[in-house]
């Protein structure tokens, strides 16, 4: 089983570690395209208008600044770096098979080595355009996973720029009104992470039934969970 993950917005800076090298990270069809975006990113984030292309705010300017530098920035594995509400429930530890899509990198696993950074997959960069299409056209031709394998997508709407050809579910998390709690469906996203890699099992509604009343659809290989958690 393979579960797919959004980055998230929190990060934890790494202190020290390795600086930032594309040839060491997994799929390196994927290497000219992560080359691109942060020799752009780079670019834009020297420039007057960072904060403005970035979509960002003045509270984060300073990590802005940083990423200038983002060659020589230290390094530590991706379910390190990424400190979201999603991550904090999903506890990933060396060896979790997830694959985290972002707007600098395209995919990654846990264990590849990224420094901290400040990138949206919805910003629009001068010469990739929109990040969006840059990845999905990217992606596709990668062809990356194994077909055969189950694949559970827990990513947010913005990084579901590419869909696995093998048997797949996608998720949601609502309260009994049919209402998404955007911090709640976080959290119980990343627990369903923790739940499925612990299980060691492909029965993915079984699993997630664990955490609350689940409704299932399908259509073709695409299978569509709605968890509502306890208490919701």
């Amino acid at each position: 089983m393979h579960i797919l993950l959004p980055p998230s917005e929190g990060k934890s800076a790494p202190a020290v570690g390795p600086h930032l090298d594309l040839s060491a990270m997994t799929w390196p069809d994927l290497t000219q395209a992560r080359h691109q975006a942060i020799e752009q990113l780079i670019t834009v984030s020297t420039s007057r208008e960072a904060l403005s292309v970035l979509r960002v705010g003045k509270r984060i300017a300073g990590g802005v600044e940083a990423q200038r530098d983002l060659w020589n920035a230290p390094c530590a594995p991706a379910r390190e770096v990424y400190t979201g509400v999603l991550y904090e429930a999903a506890k990933l530890h060396a060896g979790d098979d997830v694959v985290i899509f972002s707007g600098l990198f395209g995919a990654t696993t846990a264990e590849d080595l990224i420094p901290s950074y400040r990138l949206s997959i919805n910003v629009s960069l001068p010469i990739t355009g929109a990040l969006k299409s840059f990845w999905r056209h990217r992606l596709e031709r990668a062809d990356f996973l194994n077909h055969d394998d189950v694949v559970v997508d827990m990513r947010s709407g913005a990084y579901q720029v590419w869909d696995p050809r093998g048997i797949w579910w996608d998720t949601k998390v609502t309260d009994s009104h049919g209402k998404v709690v955007t911090h709640m469906a976080k959290r119980y996203r990343g627990l369903l992470t923790r739940a499925l890699l612990d299980a060691k099992t492909d029965e993915v509604a079984d699993v997630a039934r664990t955490l609350g009343e689940v409704r299932v659809t399908q259509k073709d290989n695409r299978r569509h969970l709605v968890l509502i958690p306890e208490g919701m």
